[in-house]
């Protein structure tokens, strides 16, 4: 082989070599292409993230921000980056609060440990002041430490706790103002029970020891105003009573218990049969409630009894109880065909002493349904009536439920 063929052959292997090397670059260059493209796409990710979300986001490097997202800039009332960015980080922090926010951000650049999560004030432009909340760390960024806060506007949540001190306050008040009243109370019922009380006996015993000891000699319209005496007597302190026995009411703890009514509610019929005999008296299932078995007694014996005794005069009495269930709760009712009442007049029924017929008429001292009232007010329940003149009553209460027992899956 002459020398200018190994001449040939060796520029050949050089340019084989070279054409390998420049394969090789253009794979780095490719490679080094879809580094920078998987760079940029996880940076446009990143920047989507850091836009998208809903709390503030800010870098601030010694006490300069360098970086905020719009939610900053939102709860900041800002329009622009350009703002904030590269203005010092008390630009908008309420003046009391500047300086501990600035202390705070250069002891974490310098490694000092801090609570991470701090609160303090901003007033944006237009004036208002906001209340942040703000989760801070120690980045890197750029070589540099740096502080990366995450912000939320908690000024509503401030504006309802400070709502909520001063509804507990007002609370206090109310619950002091309430056992006050309630030592008032129970001095007018101490003054009911003996002042009142001991003179009505009084006049009860003489009118009663006149009538016994002169009866025979007293001219008769004398005995007649004698039995009127001892009448209104008894009729007070029924109702002296009666008021007595609504005050004590609540003041007692509820025991509560599951209330077979349906067993309760037949034995106060039979009972109030052998005083009101005759007519038909139907009972449908009465559902058990949860309750002061004891107060849930006197509910439904002043209802049954009204239901006899406003029936008392009907030819063919007919009262009827029963039940509906509802969501949440049981609605009793006692029907009855007696005298009814006006329904324009339905709101005094549950009232102290309000009475819709003459004590002539019908007895009573007025008080059976106001305790039938705040009794089943006691256990969260409600009570209402419909009826009309002549045309019989129904009489309702809701009471809560029984919640049935979770079933296990």
């Amino acid at each position: 082989m002459g020398e200018e063929d190994k001449e040939r052959d060796s520029l050949a292997r050089e340019m084989e070599s070279l054409r390998g090397r420049v394969r090789r670059f253009e794979a780095l260059d490719a490679s080094h292409r879809k580094v920078e493209e998987g760079l940029l796409e996880n940076e446009r990710l990143y920047r989507a993230v850091v836009e998208s979300v809903a709390d503030g986001i800010a870098i601030t490097m010694n006490t300069e921000r360098v970086f905020v997202n719009r939610a900053f800039l939102a709860i900041h009332g800002l329009q622009d980056a350009s703002e904030v960015v590269g203005h010092p980080i008390g630009q908008f922090v309420f003046p009391e609060d500047r300086q501990a926010v600035t202390e705070r951000v250069l002891a974490r650049q310098r490694g000092e440990t801090l609570d991470e999560l701090v609160e303090y004030r901003i007033q944006r432009p237009d004036g208002e002041i906001r209340t942040l909340q703000a989760s801070v760390v120690t980045i890197d960024h750029k070589g540099q430490p740096a502080t990366l806060a995450v912000l939320r506007d908690i000024t509503a949540i401030k504006r309802a706790e400070m709502e909520i001190v001063r509804l507990n306050r007002e609370l206090r008040q109310i619950v002091l103002d309430l056992r006050n009243a309630n030592d008032e109370l129970e001095a007018f019922n101490s003054t009911v029970s003996h002042d009142l009380r001991t003179p009505l006996m009084v006049i009860g015993g003489f009118a009663e020891r006149i009538v016994t000891k002169y009866g025979p000699g007293l001219d008769e319209s004398f005995a007649d105003r004698m039995r009127i005496i001892q009448e209104s007597a008894l009729k007070m302190e029924q109702l002296i009573e009666g008021l007595l026995a609504y005050s004590k009411l609540g003041k007692q703890a509820l025991k509560r218990a599951t209330v077979p009514l349906d067993e309760m509610v037949r034995s106060l019929v039979e009972e109030l049969r052998t005083i009101y005999p005759g007519g038909e008296v139907t009972v449908s299932p009465l559902a058990p409630c949860a309750g002061d078995e004891s107060m849930l007694r006197q509910v439904f014996t002043n209802l049954l009894s009204n239901a006899f005794k406003f029936s008392s005069r009907r030819e063919g009495r007919v009262i009827e109880v029963g039940c509906v269930a509802r969501t949440g709760e049981n609605v009793y009712f006692v029907k009855d065909n007696g005298a009814g009442f006006d329904m324009q007049r339905k709101d005094k029924l549950f009232s102290v002493f309000q009475r819709l017929h003459a004590q002539e008429e019908f007895g009573g001292n007025g008080m059976g349904l106001a305790i039938v009232k705040r009794i089943v007010g006691l256990h969260g329940g409600t009570v209402w009536a419909e009826g009309a003149p002549g045309a019989g009553a129904t009489f309702y209460v809701a009471l809560p439920a029984i919640p049935e027992p979770s079933q296990g899956v």
